[in-house]
C-alpha cells in the first residue's frame, strides 16, 4: 500500500520590513537616539572606547568623559531628543575652553539634569557596541572580523592586492609615456567607429581601454624591464601589508583629528 504524502512542509521565511521609519519625533522610545549627527560623533569613538574598556574601569571613565565633553561641545543641551541639531556641526577643539551660558537657576538646573541624562545615555550607548564587538576570534587582529570592523571605524584600510605587471607600468609611467599612446589611438578608433570627427574632442579614454593599451605596451617592453615592474609591485604591496600590520598591532589613534574624521 502506498503511503499517502502528508501536506507540504511549509517555510516561514521571515518577510522583508516593508515600512518606512518613523520619524524621531513619531516614535514611542529612544531606542535610535543616536541616530544622525548624534552618531557621526559618538561612532568614531568606539574603536578607543573598547581599548579603554580593556585597560580598566578608570580608563573607560576618563575617555567616556572625554567624549561627553566633545558631544555637548558640538550639540546644545537644549535640542530636543526628537530635533536633529543644525548642521554642519561645528569643528571641536578638546584644548579650547568651554562656553560658557548666562543662566537663571532654573535654566542651570534642567542644564544639569539634561547633560546628565545625556551622558547616561552616551555611556550606555558606547557600552552596548563595544560589548557587540570584543568578541575574538583569533589572535590575529588582520584576521579577526571584529579587529577588522574596528580598524575600518579608526580609518586603517586593509592594504590592496599588488598590482598587476601592467597595472605597475601604469602607476609610474602613465603620463610619461602611456598616456600620448592612449589617446591617439582613442581618437583613430572614434573616428573609425563613429565617422564623425566631431566626436573626437567629446568623449574621454575610458578605462578599459586604457588598460587594454597599457597591457600591450607592457608586453613590448624588454623581459627585464617587465620583471622589475612585477618585482616593484610585490615590494609595494609587501610594505603596505607590513604598515597595515603595525596598525593593527597598535593602540587606536586618539588625535581629535582622526576622531572626527
Amino acid at each position: 500500500m502506498a503511503k499517502s504524502k502528508g501536506p507540504k512542509r511549509q517555510h516561514n521565511r521571515p518577510r522583508k520590513r516593508t515600512w518606512a521609519r518613523k520619524e524621531k519625533k513619531d516614535r514611542r522610545n529612544l531606542k535610535l537616539w543616536a541616530e544622525g549627527a548624534r552618531e557621526s560623533i559618538l561612532l568614531p569613538h568606539l574603536p578607543a572606547y573598547t581599548d579603554a574598556l580593556e585597560r580598566g574601569w578608570r580608563a573607560e571613565r576618563d575617555y567616556v568623559r572625554e567624549v561627553c565633553n566633545e558631544f555637548h561641545a558640538r550639540i546644545s543641551w537644549r535640542v530636543g531628543n526628537d530635533e536633529e541639531p543644525e548642521e554642519p556641526l561645528p569643528d571641536y577643539d578638546p584644548l579650547a575652553a568651554p562656553e560658557v551660558e548666562e543662566l537663571d537657576d532654573e535654566e542651570m538646573e534642567a542644564k544639569r539634569s539634561r547633560v546628565e541624562t545625556l551622558n547616561a545615555r552616551i555611556n550606555r550607548w558606547l557600552k552596548y557596541r563595544a560589548k557587540k564587538l570584543r568578541r575574538p576570534t583569533t589572535r590575529d587582529r588582520t584576521q579577526d572580523p571584529w579587529g577588522i570592523l574596528l580598524s575600518k571605524l579608526a580609518g586603517i584600510k586593509s592594504p590592496p592586492k599588488a598590482r598587476q605587471g601592467f597595472q605597475q607600468y601604469m602607476h609610474e609611467s602613465y603620463e610619461t609615456e602611456i598616456k600620448a599612446v592612449v589617446e591617439a589611438r582613442w581618437k583613430a578608433e572614434l573616428v573609425e567607429e563613429d565617422g564623425v570627427e566631431s566626436l573626437k574632442t567629446g568623449k574621454a579614454p575610458n578605462a578599459p581601454f586604457r588598460a587594454k593599451v597599457a597591457r600591450e605596451m607592457f608586453k613590448e617592453l624588454p623581459e627585464e624591464e617587465r620583471d622589475a615592474l612585477m618585482q616593484r609591485a610585490k615590494d609595494e604591496a609587501t610594505e603596505l601589508r607590513r604598515e597595515y600590520v603595525e596598525l593593527m598591532k597598535g593602540p587606536p589613534s586618539k588625535a581629535p583629528k582622526d576622531r572626527q574624521a
